[in-house]
Formats: C-alpha cells, sequence, structure tokens
C-alpha cells in the first residue's frame, strides 16, 4: 500500500512527464513534418530532433524507475534493465545538448581564430558526425562501468543478507560508489564544453555591444538578439542539467532504493524538470515553433 508521500511524489512525476512528452513531442512532430515536406533537414533542426527523442526516451526511463522504486520488490532486475536506458538517454541526451550549444556558437559569434574559422565553415557538414561519433565511444566506456556496478551492485544485494560478511558488504559498497562516480563523470566532458560556449557567448556579446557603441549605434541589431536567445538556450541547459545532477545523486544515495525511498521519490521530481523544461525553453527561443505552438494552443481553446 503506498503512503501519502508516494502517493504526491508519483502524481508530481506523472504531471512532469506528460508535459516532457507533450514538448518534445511536438518538437518531434514539427521536424518530421518539415522532413518529409522539404526531403531534409537544416543542421540546427537536426539537432533539435535528435534532442527531442532522446528526452523523451529519458522520461520514460526515469519514470519507469520512478515507478518501479515505490512498486516492484525485485530491486535488483529493476536496476540491471534500467541502468541500460538510463545511460543510452543520459549520454545520448547531454551530448546532443553540448552539439547544439556548439553549433548556436559556431552559427553566432565571431572570432579571429583559425581553428574557429575552420569549424564555423564545416559545422553543417560536420554535424551527423558530431552527434553520433563520440557518442559511440561514450558508450563503449558507459557499458563498461555499467556491467561493473551491476556486478557490485549483486554482490551488495546479495551479501548483504548473510552475516558475518560485512567486509565485503563495505568493499562492495565503496565500489559500487566509485564506479557510479565514474559513470557521472562520462557527463564532465560535453558539460564543460558546454559551459565554455556560454562562456564565449559572452565574450563575444560583449565584443559586439563595444564595437556598436563605438560605432555610435544604440539600438539593438539582429545580432545582440541572436546572442541573447543562444545564450539562453545554453544557460538553461546549464542551469537545468545541474539540478538533474542534483537528483540523480539524490538517487544514488538511495540505494539501495528500499533503504531510503524518500530521496529516491524526492529526486525523480528534480530530475524530470530537465527534459520537460530544457524542451520548452528552446521552443520558446525559436519563433517558428513558438508561433506553431501559439497557434495551436489556439486552435484547441
Amino acid at each position: 500500500m503506498l503512503s501519502s508521500g508516494e502517493k504526491v511524489f508519483m502524481a508530481l512525476a506523472t504531471v512532469e512527464f506528460i508535459l516532457g512528452i507533450l514538448v518534445n513531442g511536438f518538437i518531434v512532430l514539427m521536424n518530421c513534418i518539415k522532413w518529409v515536406k522539404s526531403k531534409k533537414l537544416p543542421p540546427s533542426e537536426l539537432i533539435l530532433l535528435s534532442l527531442a527523442i532522446s528526452q523523451i526516451g529519458l522520461l520514460c526511463t526515469l519514470v519507469w524507475d520512478s515507478y518501479f522504486s515505490v512498486i516492484s520488490t525485485d530491486v535488483y532486475t529493476q536496476v540491471r534493465i534500467i541502468d541500460i536506458f538510463l545511460l543510452v538517454t543520459h549520454t545520448s541526451n547531454i551530448w546532443f545538448a553540448t552539439v547544439l550549444s556548439i553549433f548556436y556558437f559556431l552559427k553566432i559569434t565571431n572570432f579571429s581564430n583559425p581553428f574557429f574559422l575552420w569549424m564555423k565553415r564545416r559545422i553543417d557538414r560536420m554535424v551527423f558526425r558530431l552527434l553520433w561519433g563520440p557518442l559511440i565511444i561514450c558508450f563503449s566506456i558507459g557499458f563498461l562501468m555499467v556491467e561493473r556496478i551491476y556486478y557490485y551492485y549483486g554482490s551488495l544485494f546479495s551479501r548483504g543478507k548473510e552475516r558475518n560478511v560485512s567486509q565485503e558488504v563495505q568493499v562492495s559498497k565503496s565500489m559500487l560508489l566509485m564506479f557510479q562516480v565514474l559513470f557521472g563523470l562520462l557527463s564532465l566532458i560535453p558539460f564543460t564544453l558546454s559551459t565554455i560556449s556560454f562562456s564565449l557567448f559572452i565574450v563575444s556579446l560583449w565584443r559586439h555591444t563595444q564595437q556598436m557603441q563605438l560605432n555610435g549605434s544604440g539600438s539593438r541589431d539582429t545580432s545582440i538578439e541572436a546572442h541573447v536567445q543562444a545564450m539562453k538556450a545554453v544557460s538553461s541547459f546549464l542551469i537545468l542539467f545541474l539540478l538533474y545532477y542534483v537528483g540523480l545523486f539524490m538517487s544514488y544515495l538511495s540505494s539501495p532504493p528500499e533503504d531510503n525511498k524518500l530521496l529516491l521519490e524526492l529526486g525523480m521530481p528534480i530530475m524530470l524538470l530537465y527534459p520537460f523544461g530544457h524542451s520548452l525553453i528552446l521552443i520558446l527561443g525559436n519563433s517558428k515553433l513558438r508561433k506553431t505552438a501559439l497557434r495551436m494552443s489556439w486552435l484547441i481553446r
């Protein structure tokens, strides 16, 4: 029988899941329609489509974890299955968001660095390779880590029921924590790249503003508007993903889940804010998607 607190957290997770599916499903639908009509998809919209699909996968995985942590009694099997999906959706999600940040950075900013100019000229042709090349490497490393996590989690789960094995259980706990930390560090490189992109956005905007002041132009031009919109998209990703990691850390602290379900139930709604909120901000920052969404909401009303 579920407690009142568990019902509240499950209801909150369900609402965030439904809103996230609607928002990301809208992005997928609009881009697929354009793809079918024009027979091709611009690089920026290909990244948005890939990101929205991975957001839907992450939403489904997190809600699956949230529900089964409360209902399921087969904890070990649950962790094994969910971690596979979490690895795929989590890794692809942060990398697609990072590629989007890099794409905005190369398209909008202007620097005289030779490597920057080389990337700027070739970014449209490199999008597909940027999306999937590094991801395959991350998956290879990640699956090895997840397999080790399975081993030590299974050791912890089975030995914890035996007597006089406290030392072995402590070793399994330490190794499990170490591999969970290493799994989290997989996201450090793409997250750092997004942070660098955001920092260079600020530098580029400052330089452009200074140039406008020297030229005696006081009004905001399209370049400044593009800078501001891109910075909103990148900063929202950084902030929401940090919140996502707070929730992920809380869920790690609840391992095994039956020991501390409260942390897991509190962490899930925090984690679900990211795939819903980030995509909503991307829609609001994209004039075509925003106008279409407003028109659809008006027709529904």
